[in-house]
């Protein structure tokens, strides 16, 4: 097995680098492992804007990526490890999940954690999912890819996946909430997450792996892909199934406004507001801005700035509240 030294923690690049290495002429077992900065990665099937709370994400600058592999959502930063496995799809050990985790599941039990394959595609401990995990094939190729919550923040996991699904009728592939937990509290001696890798690493080592330095030219091809794919909008956002949201908000001493809308490919169809509100301007205007713009918290506050808000809805409105109602 080939373990190549991946120091990225540009998601767009180590996702570009797992789909290239699939589909590379390497025919050897690879095995890499890998970080991401403050991130959501999405699956396959989602519909990215419902999985996400858009004004957060925008607010505090978090990558949003769309995977080749399916699953739900997950959010990674410093303290989330990833790792990759890549073997021709008839190997012994990608029969089935469990097959192809329990050497890492074994790693993890030399480390004091009573690691256990759980579910469909989990590690567990204690009852509470440690590492989760998707696949996908290519020709006789397969790529297995997971994760490790090693010392994530936890709080900003709540923050950026938390939204209220009750307002959205979405055709894609909504994320089941999991009982989580991190390694490290669960740990008999403390370790940093690069003690951590080098502790992986080492038992690779041990079992006739060879560590390398990646080549040159497959960082300049997983650059150009994810320069043409996973750095896209049309690739994260575009490709979002349909789906339609509803929201009301009351505003004391302003009024309710209710909006109703539809979003196809990352952008809105169509747009209806209705209230009590006491604007003497009407909301067409409005709704025709707003049709065909990108369903994000930036682009639509870029609209709502162009128009007047108080004369569409009242005295004492501001656009804040408006965004609010759309995107809350």
């Amino acid at each position: 097995m080939i373990c190549f030294k991946n120091p990225s923690t540009d998601v767009y690049f180590n996702l570009a680098l797992d789909e290239y290495l699939l589909k590379s002429e390497i025919k050897d077992n690879i095995f890499f492992l890998w970080k991401n900065s403050n991130t959501i990665v999405i699956g396959r099937n989602q519909n990215t804007i419902e999985e996400i709370n858009l004004q957060a994400v925008e607010t505090d600058k978090v990558n949003v990526v769309r995977r080749i592999t399916g699953g739900g959502a997950v959010y990674q930063d410093d303290g989330n490890l990833c790792f990759s496995i890549i073997v021709d799809k008839d190997n012994e050990i990608a029969k089935n999940y469990e097959s192809i985790l329990q050497p890492i599941i074994n790693v993890l039990q030399k480390l004091g954690l009573n690691a256990k394959f759980a579910g469909k595609n989990d590690i567990e401990i204690a009852g509470k999912k440690i590492s989760g995990n998707a696949q996908i094939k290519y020709k006789n190729r397969l790529l297995h890819h997971g994760t490790f919550l090693f010392d994530v923040d936890l709080r900003k996991m709540q923050k950026y996946l938390n939204v209220d699904q009750s307002k959205i009728v979405s055709k894609g592939i909504k994320s089941i909430p999991a009982r989580v937990t991190n390694i490290r509290p669960l740990l008999e001696t403390d370790i940093t997450i690069d003690q951590f890798m080098d502790f992986i690493t080492k038992e690779l080592l041990a079992q006739g792996t060879t560590v390398v330095d990646l080549p040159p030219d497959i960082i300049a091809a997983a650059n150009k892909l994810a320069d043409e794919k996973y750095r896209t909008w049309n690739w994260n956002f575009g490709n979002s199934p349909e789906f339609s949201y509803q929201n009301k908000i009351r505003y004391e001493g302003k009024g309710t406004v209710d909006v109703r809308l539809s979003v196809n490919e990352g952008k809105i169809t169509n747009i209806k507001f209705y209230g009590d509100f006491l604007g003497s301007g009407g909301t067409d205007h409005l709704e025709t801005l707003l049709t065909g713009c990108k369903y994000s918290p930036d682009k639509i506050t870029k609209e709502l700035l162009k128009i007047n808000i108080k004369e569409i809805f009242g005295e004492k409105f501001e656009t804040q509240e408006i965004l609010d109602v759309i995107f809350n």
